[in-house]
């Protein structure tokens, strides 16, 4: 599915997102292990002259990594993220994760699919541009996650800042079993649309909101007051 003229959309449990440049492409997350048959299926149909140049990781959970390894070996990309998330992509720092049944199950979810190190070449830091994006780190859900903003498109790349509805008619807030922080991936969710002016939604799950205005407003006249 195709969104403005060069994104295109690779739906799934986690939404990954190719984007084409005038010499080359780039791709935000890389979801499980299987998602990678897609990913490249995508390439091949929509960008078969260029390079996958650059793998943006908005961060470090399983479900946004676990397809990495395939795709650096297939295509030699460069891997992006923040630099207090890129510990986690290299394992050389413990993911840390919330207390109680969720934090149990996320761990032991990290030991049986033994996601490989992948090593981070390159670093960015809030409201820097790379490859036509802006950065924007909004912390709570990880530490070090970030949203991008396309400069061309004005297309937000939300990944769990925000989930929608499979509608793609609702911005829902983030997942309290997942946040790492909830009041401050709450914050960051507000601060995102507080600075930014989005032509679309694009989230890591749920469906792409086009003119989100109404949608947008609605969500920030709720969760303003928590």
């Amino acid at each position: 599915m195709r969104f403005f003229e060069k994104i295109f959309f690779i739906p799934g449990f986690v939404n990954c997102y190719l984007i084409e440049r005038d010499e080359y492409c780039i791709l935000i997350d890389a979801g499980m292990s299987k998602k990678a048959k897609k990913i490249t299926q995508k390439i091949s149909e929509q960008c078969p002259n260029k390079i996958l140049k650059a793998i943006f990781v908005t961060h470090a959970h399983q479900d946004h990594t676990a397809g990495l390894k395939t795709l650096v070996r297939l295509y030699d990309s460069e891997i992006i993220s923040h630099k207090k998330e890129s510990g986690y992509i290299m394992k050389t720092e413990e993911f840390p994760t919330r207390g109680g049944f969720s934090g149990f199950m996320f761990k032991l979810l990290d030991k049986i699919m033994a996601i490989p190190a992948c090593n981070v070449d390159k670093l960015v830091e809030d409201n820097e541009i790379v490859h036509g994006l802006r950065i924007l780190h909004l912390p709570g859900h990880t530490p070090g996650t970030i949203a991008l903003e396309d400069i061309e498109t004005q297309a937000l790349f939300c990944n769990d800042i925000i989930n929608t509805n499979k509608e793609g008619t609702a911005i829902l807030p983030p997942d309290k079993n997942y946040a790492l922080d909830y009041d401050q991936a709450i914050n960051s969710s507000i601060k995102m649309f507080q600075t930014s002016n989005p032509k679309a939604i694009m989230p890591g799950h749920g469906s792409p909101i086009l003119e989100p205005e109404e949608s947008i407003k609605l969500y920030l006249e709720e969760y303003k007051k928590v």
